[in-house]
C-alpha cells in the first residue's frame, strides 16, 4: 500500500541514505535516481539510489542501516549483475528504498536523469552518454522479433483456450512494442518502454488501448493481437521479419497506423 500523503515522504530517506553515506568511510559515491533525480517526484515517489562501495563494504552492514532509517517490513536481496545487489527496503510506512549497490570503480561518470548527492572522490562529475543505453539495429530487431514471437503465442493460446497464457503473451508483445516506440522517439532508457515514454512526455499511440483485453475470451484476444501486428508493421517491415509473421500466421497485411508515435 503506497503511503498516505500525512506520511512521511522520501524526502526524509534520502536525507538519511545522504548522512549515512557520508559519514560512512567505505561508501565512495551516491547517487539518486528515478523520478526523484528527475525532480519530478513527490510524497509517493519510491527512492531509487545507487552506492558505490570501496574496499570493506559490507552489504550486512548496509542493511543493518538502511533498516534503522524507519520501522521495516521486509527486505529482499536481489542479484543485479557481477558484484552488484539491488537491495529492496519496505518500511511500514509504505516507502520504498531501491538501493543498487556495487563497487565504486564499475561506475566511471553520472547516469542520465540522476544527480549525485554524495562523490568523494569526483567519479560522478562527468556525465555518462544517454545513447550508452540506445539499442542498435540487431537489438531493435530483437525486440521486433521477439515482439512477433509473443502475439504468434498470444493467438496459438487464445484458439487452445488457454486464455491467460494468452494475455500474458499479449501483455509480453504489448510491452516490446513500447519498447521499439520508445527508442523510435529517442527517449532516455527505451528499454522500459511505457514508463520511458511517460517519463518524456511522449504519448503512448491512441491504438494501442484497443489491445487492452478486458476479459478472457478468443476473440477479443484474436482482436487485440491484429490490433497490435498493425502498430508492429513499420518494425516488422524495418527489419525484414515478414516471413517470421507468415510462419506465425499474423497478418501484417493491414495499413498501417499514421505513426507509432
Amino acid at each position: 500500500m503506497s503511503p498516505s500523503p500525512a506520511s512521511p515522504g522520501p524526502a526524509e530517506l534520502v536525507e538519511s541514505l545522504t548522512a549515512w553515506a557520508r559519514e560512512t568511510p567505505w561508501v565512495e559515491w551516491l547517487e539518486l535516481a528515478g523520478s526523484l533525480g528527475r525532480g519530478a517526484g513527490d510524497e509517493f515517489s519510491d527512492v531509487d539510489a545507487g552506492v558505490g562501495l570501496l574496499d570493506g563494504g559490507d552489504l550486512d552492514a548496509i542493511e543493518r542501516s538502511v533498516t534503522e532509517f524507519a520501522p521495516t517490513a521486509a527486505v529482499l536481496r536481489q542479484p543485479f549483475g557481477p558484484e552488484t545487489t539491488h537491495l529492496v527496503c519496505i518500511y511500514q510506512d509504505g516507502r520504498q528504498l531501491s538501493l543498487v549497490v556495487m563497487p565504486s570503480a564499475t561506475r566511471i561518470g553520472l547516469a542520465p536523469e540522476a544527480v549525485a548527492l554524495v562523490d568523494k572522490l569526483d567519479r560522478l562529475s562527468t556525465s555518462l552518454d544517454r545513447t550508452t543505453w540506445d539499442p542498435d539495429a540487431d537489438g531493435r530487431r530483437e525486440w521486433a522479433f521477439l515482439a512477433c514471437i509473443a502475439a504468434g503465442d498470444a493467438l496459438k493460446h487464445a484458439r487452445r483456450g488457454t486464455f491467460w497464457r494468452a494475455l500474458r503473451s499479449l501483455t509480453e508483445a504489448r510491452d516490446l512494442y513500447l519498447q521499439l516506440v520508445a527508442a523510435q522517439e529517442q527517449v532516455v532508457f527505451p528499454q522500459f518502454g511505457a514508463v520511458s515514454l511517460e517519463n518524456a512526455g511522449r504519448p503512448v499511440p491512441d491504438e494501442l488501448s484497443a489491445t487492452l483485453v478486458g476479459s478472457p475470451d478468443q476473440d477479443a484476444i484474436v482482436d487485440a493481437v491484429q490490433v497490435l501486428v498493425s502498430l508492429l508493421a513499420p518494425f516488422v517491415a524495418e527489419h525484414g521479419l515478414e516471413e517470421l509473421c507468415c510462419a506465425l500466421r499474423l497478418d501484417v497485411r493491414h495499413e498501417e497506423p499514421d505513426s507509432p508515435r
